[in-house]
């Protein structure tokens, strides 16, 4: 989730200010910006609103791992 993280930066806002944006505790949104939580359409929604950004501009989906047979 660099996108998010480096446009959440450059704005100048903290993690704290992002997490209530989508109603969660800073924890929770620290492990979402890390990619060790989903972060959902309706939050993607808020954070680009946040940013003043198009979501396209920050939505980052997580790779899913393939099994191998």
């Amino acid at each position: 989730m660099e996108k998010l993280k480096s446009l959440r930066k450059q704005r100048g806002y903290t993690q704290e200010y992002m997490s209530k944006i989508i109603s969660t505790d800073v924890s929770n949104y620290s492990r979402k910006e890390s990619g060790d939580v989903r972060i959902y359409d309706d939050e993607w929604e808020k954070l680009a609103k946040a940013l003043d950004v198009p979501v396209e501009d920050i939505k980052e989906e997580k790779p899913q791992l393939r099994k191998v047979s």
